[in-house]
Protein backbone atom coordinates (compact mmCIF):
# COMPACT_ATOMS: atom_id res chain seq x y z
CA UNK A 1 0.00 0.00 0.00
CA UNK A 2 2.97 2.09 0.92
CA UNK A 3 4.07 1.81 -2.29
CA UNK A 4 1.34 2.15 -4.15
CA UNK A 5 1.02 5.48 -2.61
CA UNK A 6 3.95 6.90 -3.45
CA UNK A 7 3.96 6.26 -7.25
CA UNK A 8 0.73 7.78 -7.47
CA UNK A 9 2.59 10.71 -5.64
CA UNK A 10 5.32 10.73 -7.64
CA UNK A 11 3.10 10.29 -10.68
CA UNK A 12 1.08 13.33 -9.83
CA UNK A 13 3.88 15.59 -8.89
CA UNK A 14 5.51 14.67 -12.20
CA UNK A 15 1.94 15.70 -14.21
CA UNK A 16 1.69 19.06 -12.48
CA UNK A 17 5.27 19.79 -12.63
CA UNK A 18 4.75 18.81 -16.75
CA UNK A 19 1.62 21.19 -16.70
CA UNK A 20 3.34 24.42 -15.13
CA UNK A 21 6.65 24.16 -17.59
CA UNK A 22 4.33 23.96 -20.57
CA UNK A 23 1.92 26.77 -18.97
CA UNK A 24 5.26 28.89 -18.42
CA UNK A 25 6.71 28.37 -22.12
CA UNK A 26 3.89 30.59 -23.41
CA UNK A 27 6.07 33.67 -23.29
CA UNK A 28 4.51 35.42 -26.50
CA UNK A 29 0.81 35.20 -28.61
CA UNK A 30 2.84 33.21 -31.82
CA UNK A 31 3.29 30.43 -29.17
CA UNK A 32 0.30 28.99 -29.02
CA UNK A 33 -1.35 31.48 -25.71
CA UNK A 34 -5.12 29.79 -26.57
CA UNK A 35 -6.68 26.70 -27.67
CA UNK A 36 -8.89 26.29 -30.17
CA UNK A 37 -11.59 25.05 -28.46
CA UNK A 38 -11.21 28.32 -26.43
CA UNK A 39 -11.29 30.42 -29.76
CA UNK A 40 -14.49 28.05 -30.85
CA UNK A 41 -16.15 28.61 -27.66
CA UNK A 42 -14.86 32.15 -27.61
CA UNK A 43 -16.32 33.05 -30.96
CA UNK A 44 -20.39 32.55 -29.79
CA UNK A 45 -19.21 34.56 -26.70
CA UNK A 46 -17.98 37.35 -28.93
CA UNK A 47 -21.29 37.13 -31.05
CA UNK A 48 -23.50 37.48 -28.06
CA UNK A 49 -21.62 39.80 -26.11
CA UNK A 50 -19.33 42.22 -28.67
CA UNK A 51 -21.01 42.10 -32.54
CA UNK A 52 -23.52 44.57 -31.50
CA UNK A 53 -20.84 47.44 -31.36
CA UNK A 54 -17.47 45.70 -33.14
CA UNK A 55 -19.08 44.30 -36.10
CA UNK A 56 -20.00 40.44 -36.31
CA UNK A 57 -16.11 39.89 -38.41
CA UNK A 58 -14.83 42.70 -36.20
CA UNK A 59 -14.91 44.81 -38.89
CA UNK A 60 -16.05 47.61 -36.27
CA UNK A 61 -18.90 49.83 -36.74
CA UNK A 62 -19.47 53.28 -36.20
CA UNK A 63 -17.36 54.43 -32.73
CA UNK A 64 -16.02 50.72 -31.79
CA UNK A 65 -13.20 50.42 -34.13
CA UNK A 66 -11.94 46.56 -36.08
CA UNK A 67 -10.39 44.06 -33.88
CA UNK A 68 -8.53 42.88 -36.76
CA UNK A 69 -4.91 43.46 -38.22
CA UNK A 70 -3.23 46.53 -38.93
CA UNK A 71 -3.82 49.09 -36.30
CA UNK A 72 -5.18 47.16 -33.78
CA UNK A 73 -2.78 44.44 -33.40
CA UNK A 74 -0.29 47.31 -33.52
CA UNK A 75 -1.75 49.41 -31.16
CA UNK A 76 -1.13 46.80 -28.43
CA UNK A 77 2.29 45.67 -30.01
CA UNK A 78 5.25 45.09 -27.23
CA UNK A 79 2.85 44.85 -24.70
CA UNK A 80 1.47 42.01 -22.46
CA UNK A 81 -1.52 40.54 -22.79
CA UNK A 82 -2.55 41.70 -19.41
CA UNK A 83 -3.10 45.27 -20.85
CA UNK A 84 -5.31 44.56 -23.20
CA UNK A 85 -7.73 41.81 -21.21
CA UNK A 86 -7.56 44.62 -18.50
CA UNK A 87 -8.50 47.04 -21.27
CA UNK A 88 -11.22 44.30 -22.04
CA UNK A 89 -12.40 43.30 -18.87
CA UNK A 90 -12.98 47.00 -17.28
CA UNK A 91 -14.61 48.51 -20.36
CA UNK A 92 -16.45 46.08 -21.99
CA UNK A 93 -19.12 45.57 -23.24
CA UNK A 94 -19.37 49.35 -22.64
CA UNK A 95 -22.99 48.92 -21.12
CA UNK A 96 -21.99 46.29 -18.49
CA UNK A 97 -18.24 45.43 -18.06
CA UNK A 98 -19.06 43.63 -15.26
CA UNK A 99 -22.01 41.34 -16.40
CA UNK A 100 -19.38 39.50 -17.92
CA UNK A 101 -16.96 37.19 -16.84
CA UNK A 102 -13.08 37.00 -16.68
CA UNK A 103 -13.29 33.74 -18.16
CA UNK A 104 -15.67 34.48 -20.63
CA UNK A 105 -13.66 37.58 -21.37
CA UNK A 106 -10.83 35.41 -22.04
CA UNK A 107 -11.96 33.17 -24.30
CA UNK A 108 -13.56 35.99 -26.25
CA UNK A 109 -9.62 37.37 -26.15
CA UNK A 110 -8.52 33.49 -27.62
CA UNK A 111 -11.10 34.24 -30.60
CA UNK A 112 -9.48 37.64 -30.98
CA UNK A 113 -5.78 36.06 -31.38
CA UNK A 114 -7.83 33.11 -33.67
CA UNK A 115 -9.12 35.49 -35.33
CA UNK A 116 -5.44 37.86 -36.04
CA UNK A 117 -3.74 34.47 -37.04
CA UNK A 118 -2.39 33.83 -33.95
CA UNK A 119 -1.61 30.36 -33.58
CA UNK A 120 -3.40 28.14 -30.62
CA UNK A 121 -1.59 26.02 -28.58
CA UNK A 122 -2.35 23.36 -26.14
CA UNK A 123 -2.92 25.55 -22.83
CA UNK A 124 -6.03 27.88 -22.29
CA UNK A 125 -5.33 31.48 -22.63
CA UNK A 126 -5.73 32.33 -18.57
CA UNK A 127 -7.88 35.04 -17.01
CA UNK A 128 -5.81 35.61 -14.30
CA UNK A 129 -3.39 39.31 -14.88
CA UNK A 130 -0.52 38.02 -12.96
CA UNK A 131 -0.44 34.94 -15.65
CA UNK A 132 -1.48 37.14 -18.94
CA UNK A 133 1.48 39.88 -17.74
CA UNK A 134 4.06 36.80 -18.64
CA UNK A 135 2.64 36.45 -22.43
CA UNK A 136 3.73 39.33 -24.95
CA UNK A 137 1.65 40.79 -27.67
CA UNK A 138 3.71 40.44 -30.77
CA UNK A 139 2.12 42.59 -34.18
CA UNK A 140 5.31 40.29 -35.91
CA UNK A 141 6.78 37.08 -35.12
CA UNK A 142 9.66 37.03 -33.44
CA UNK A 143 12.55 35.85 -34.97
CA UNK A 144 13.99 32.40 -34.19
CA UNK A 145 16.84 32.37 -31.82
Amino acid sequence: MNLIYKLLVITLATLLSSSFSNAQAVNNVWEGAYTEEQAMNGENLYQEHCSACHGSQMQGIEEAPTLKQGAFIYNWDDLGVDILFQRIRTTMPLDDPRGVSRKIKADILAYLMSENNFPAGKIKLPYQNSRLKRIKWNAQKPADD
